[in-house]
């Protein structure tokens, strides 16, 4: 029987998302991973729930991407109610894709202003963030973004999503996971990711 319920708990749904794309689920003392690789793609999503901070009550989720990128590109999306969040992102330009609802609902910033407009060209990419509560996606590709995860080699940037909670609906999880997908699909066709395993996982 599939559960995907968090009436079983949100361990079960991450288990068993972790089971149906043929990936991996770790069970830590504050931490909780799960590695979910795309299928025919060399790719691999690694989700992460963990405390968001000190002192706070409740717990975040992550999902990120490592891919060999292809010269330097970067971009940051964010909901517009989080101005403040997105005024932290120094170095990128405001703008504006073309889409007046899209536009007036988010904020986007971006290196190169025809390839975020490229970039986000995909409706189904754009469908895929109006899904979400809240959306704090990005590129890390900075020495200090890229520190926490680790030794990360050179010419490896990483994909990453943040909420600000707890996700444990295995359709969130499914809808996020494609969302990096299609973003790391998107990078491939704007040529600023290769298509090969970037032989770095988190």
């Amino acid at each position: 029987m599939k559960l995907r319920s968090s009436v079983y708990g949100w361990k079960s749904v991450w288990m068993e998302f972790a089971d149906e794309k043929s990936g991996s689920y770790e069970d830590g003392e504050k931490a909780f991973s799960m590695r979910v690789p795309v299928e025919g793609k060399p790719w691999v999503v690694t989700f992460n729930m963990n405390p968001c901070g000190v002192g706070t009550p409740h717990d975040c989720t992550t999902a990120v991407l490592p891919y060999q990128a292809k010269g330097g590109f970067s971009f940051a999306i964010f909901n517009r109610n989080w101005i403040q969040e997105a005024g932290k992102v120094f170095g990128l330009q405001d703008i504006e894709i073309g889409d007046p609802e899209f536009d007036a609902d988010y904020i986007i910033k971006g290196s190169d202003e025809a390839l975020v407009r490229k970039f986000f060209a995909s409706e189904r990419l754009r469908e895929l963030i109006r899904m979400q509560k809240s959306i704090r996606l990005s590129i890390h590709d900075e020495a200090a973004e890229l520190k926490p995860y680790g030794n990360v080699p050179d010419g490896i940037h990483i994909l990453a999503f943040r909420d600000n909670e707890a996700i444990n609906s295995f359709e969130r999880l499914a809808e996020i996971h494609e969302l990096l997908f299609l973003c790391a699909e998107q990078l491939v066709s704007i040529e600023k990711a290769a298509a090969s395993d970037p032989d770095f996982e988190i």
